[in-house]
């Protein structure tokens, strides 16, 4: 009876969970680890926790977080979109129930780069690469202090949260598995020896892109901007070569720029057909309209540019008859009224 009860609550839970980091604290089901405990409880939250961060209401909501949580940066700032190379995982020691932890957005419950965890990669990173040849960015250096402050005063760069971008990923949050192959050694004094069993550790990981940014807070100057993208890049460099979080010397926190969209695909239709185009900033010689296939690569002229609104604006996407095209460029039509 207790199992078929587990069991229904197990469904609900993995159908309806809508906070992977509320179902993460405070669903369990049974208990899940220890010597008593049952390892399937601890895959089955796990997966109802991936199951709510890919949910598309989830997203929608978390979207409109995102857009005002942008807008919201100060006007000195510099960002960048960053993508995982493989999963990332940070907060993994942490305290939890699941002896595996992960930093998701209290709020939300979508994955988070912690602003703390950030400046303090960054600092390492400017002591560690930049000091070598320059003693001002040492920790106690000149550069240093500016950057990133001291015990006493802060510096003049505010590092913000990492917040994950909206669909960049359907499935923010991955199962993933660690095997310990000689956990009695690691836990206490026991030597590691060749009859040790392997011990099977579930855990969530992340990937997907995030969108990371940093301000200026100090005093202004003209070399403002110069010092605050100066942070962004050791902030990027630190994140592609060293990695954030947990399982770093394995592979896991690495963050690089993402690779550039593929280019558009001609279209392969023919004249006549009615297509939807974007219109152009840059017009023809003769100060006509130019348009491109919206979702592909040609573009050219309307040829009756005169019959355009007048509050047409670049930008705007419209229905246009295609005169003529092949696979370089196109020519359209706008569109005459039935009858003309």
């Amino acid at each position: 009876m207790m199992r078929q009860v587990i069991g229904n609550l197990r469904d609900k839970r993995a159908a309806q969970g809508q906070h992977p980091g509320l179902l993460l604290q405070r669903y369990l089901c049974e208990k899940a680890t220890g010597e008593d405990g049952n390892p399937e409880e601890k895959r089955a939250i796990f997966q109802a926790a991936i199951n709510a961060a890919g949910n598309s209401e989830v997203h929608k909501l978390y979207k409109l977080a995102f857009d005002r949580w942008k807008k919201s940066l100060p006007e000195l700032t510099a960002a960048n979109e960053l993508q995982t190379v493989g999963r990332l995982i940070v907060g993994l020691g942490s305290e939890n129930v699941l002896e595996t932890g992960i930093t998701l957005h209290h709020t939300y419950g979508m994955p988070i780069l912690p602003g703390s965890a950030l400046k303090g990669l960054a600092a390492h990173y400017c002591n560690q690469m930049w000091g070598e040849s320059e003693v001002k960015f040492k920790n106690d250096g000149e550069y240093h202090r500016l950057l990133f402050g001291t015990t006493d005063d802060s510096g003049c760069i505010v590092f913000h949260d990492g917040w994950f971008v909206p669909d960049s990923e359907k499935e923010p949050l991955k199962l993933d598995v660690m095997t310990p192959h000689h956990p009695k050694w690691m836990d206490g004094p026991v030597p590691p020896t060749d009859f040790d069993s392997p011990t099977p550790v579930p855990f969530l990981s992340v990937a997907g892109r995030f969108h990371v940014a940093v301000s200026w807070c100090g005093p202004t100057s003209d070399k403002s901007r110069n010092w605050t993208e100066f942070a962004l890049s050791l902030l990027r460099d630190a994140l592609f070569h060293w990695g954030i979080g947990g399982k770093t010397t394995s592979g896991y926190g690495r963050l690089a720029e993402p690779p550039p969209p593929p280019p558009p695909e001609p279209y392969e239709g023919k004249a006549k057909d009615i297509v939807e185009a974007v219109l152009l900033e840059e017009k023809t010689k003769k100060g006509g309209w130019r348009a491109q296939i919206k979702g592909y690569s040609q573009s050219g002229p309307i040829q009756n540019s005169d019959q355009v609104p007048a509050d047409a604006k670049p930008g705007d996407v419209v229905k246009l008859v295609i005169a003529s095209v092949n696979n370089r460029e196109a020519a359209f039509k706008w569109p005459q009224p039935s009858g003309k």
